[in-house]
């Protein structure tokens, strides 16, 4: 059996790394501005502000240059790997991978939108609307929703699900709650169980509401569609409120401010020219 060429070897072997679907970004773009992402491989995910954002961005070239993943998690992992050259997502998931890798990961200073987070509900049910903003504004106003927001940006990963009273055995009944499981410091997947911002924030408005917490766990891009099937009462997930969402799903007061970010490899980084 001949032995293969040099040549031959590096093609076989890039072979099956396309066939495995993973590819690599050039690495030769440097990155100053969101405007920058123009011409570079992005991750968002799926079903997102981000994606649309994305979207807008590449036009035409949408379909070669973006690729939208099921977590956020996915996406950074993504980036990483070399799969593609920036992210775009929520700013304050964006610092807590930063924390986790900060020689790694640079976080563009100027941001891409500012926006409001805010719980859906199915359309047309203003009963639950109703009760949960009272409860919203009720931990609001005594401090609890700042001290949870407080406690989960400075170390997302100290709060543990046997910390936070579900009101098992409520009289009111169940509060079904659609999130997500990769989106720290909002909602973070703990073994069985889960924590993170939205998850007890939840738990506090279901105290006010004398209902157990349950929590039910889909892909992003599913929540909507959970709600408004009658899978869960409401989907709390750092949602942003925008138009189109308005038009079929209904939202609480907000409860945070948020902004999209883009996020590159500080290799690629290039500080803007003082």
């Amino acid at each position: 059996m001949k032995k293969l060429s040099k040549f031959a070897l590096v093609l076989v072997v890039l072979s099956a790394l396309l066939a495995a679907g993973i590819c690599f970004a050039a690495d030769s773009l440097k990155f100053t501005t969101p405007d920058d992402l123009k011409s570079a491989k992005i991750g968002t995910q799926r079903g997102t502000i981000a994606e649309g954002i994305a979207r807008k961005m590449l036009g035409d070239k949408a379909s070669e240059q973006l690729t939208t993943y099921e977590k956020a998690t996915d996406v950074i992992a993504s980036l990483k790997l070399g799969k593609v050259q920036a992210a775009i997502m929520d700013e304050a998931p964006a610092i807590q991978f930063h924390k986790q890798t900060p020689e790694l990961l640079t976080i563009l200073p100027e941001a891409m939108t500012t926006e409001e987070y805010a719980i859906g509900f199915k359309k047309g049910n203003t009963e639950l609307l109703t009760q949960v903003n009272k409860a919203l504004a009720e931990i609001k106003a005594d401090g609890t929703l700042e001290a949870i927001m407080l406690k989960y940006k400075e170390d997302p990963t100290a709060p543990k699900p046997e910390d936070i009273d579900l009101h098992k055995g409520a009289k009111g009944g169940k509060l079904y709650v659609g999130t997500e499981s990769g989106f720290p410091p909002y909602d973070i997947k703990v073994g069985d169980g889960f924590t993170g911002i939205d998850i007890e924030m939840c738990a506090a408005i279901a105290g006010k509401l004398d209902k157990e917490l349950v929590i039910v766990a889909y892909p992003f891009d599913s929540l909507f569609m959970a709600v408004n099937g009658g899978k869960v009462d409401m989907i709390c997930a750092g949602i942003t409120v925008n138009e189109e969402r308005k038009m079929f799903t209904d939202f609480s007061d907000p409860y945070e401010n948020a902004k999209q970010v883009a996020v590159v490899m500080t290799k690629d980084y290039a500080a803007p020219e003082k």
